[in-house]
């Protein structure tokens, strides 16, 4: 089966106005295939079948921007970017509850009130502070917020080096501070 670019234009266009007869062809069209490249990111079913569904909800309430040269792959984009999300979201919730884990059972075992690491989160607060704001906002961007050094640039507006030896600096000032 091949789409063919004109049909897809004029599907999209008339999503774009509403009508849930060209969204319904759009579908019959294109899910067997789009199925398949959300499964083939995700490796699971019913999560591609759930990715699927809101890729779909995604196309019906931005169709009015679609590219008129190649309306295919920015479906096909709209989908893998939603199928690659998913897994990163998975990936730093895995991380969180791992670091949570890992930090529970070493809270159970040293729970001793002589403890050094009682001061641990307010030594880290005040280090942190310490830190030119440039430093300490990307440092927070990317490892409690888990940005990207991409999203990092388009949010702070800042050329990736600069990003990059930001954090770099900053985690080195960090590491000074925390161990003195």
């Amino acid at each position: 089966m091949s789409v063919d670019k004109q049909q897809l234009t004029s599907l999209l266009s008339r999503i774009a106005l509403r009508d849930r007869e060209a969204f319904e062809a759009l579908y019959a069209l294109t899910n067997a295939r789009l199925f398949s490249l959300v499964k083939s990111i995700v490796k699971d079913d019913q999560l591609a079948a759930d990715l699927l569904q809101e890729g779909f909800l995604k196309l019906w309430f931005s169709s009015k921007r679609h590219p008129v040269e190649h309306p295919w792959a920015w479906i096909c984009q709209i989908m893998r970017n939603l199928a690659i999300d998913e897994l990163r979201q998975r990936r730093r919730r895995q991380q969180n509850d791992a670091d949570s884990t890992f930090l529970s059972q070493e809270m159970v075992a040293d729970d001793s009130p002589s403890s050094t690491n009682t001061n641990e989160p307010q030594r880290l607060d005040l280090c942190l502070e310490a830190l030119p704001y440039e430093k300490r906002n990307v440092i927070v961007l990317a490892y409690q917020h888990g940005m990207t050094h991409q999203e990092i640039v388009a949010y702070t507006n800042s050329p990736l080096g600069t990003v990059k030896s930001w954090i770099r600096r900053g985690l080195q000032e960090l590491k000074r501070c925390l161990t003195e």
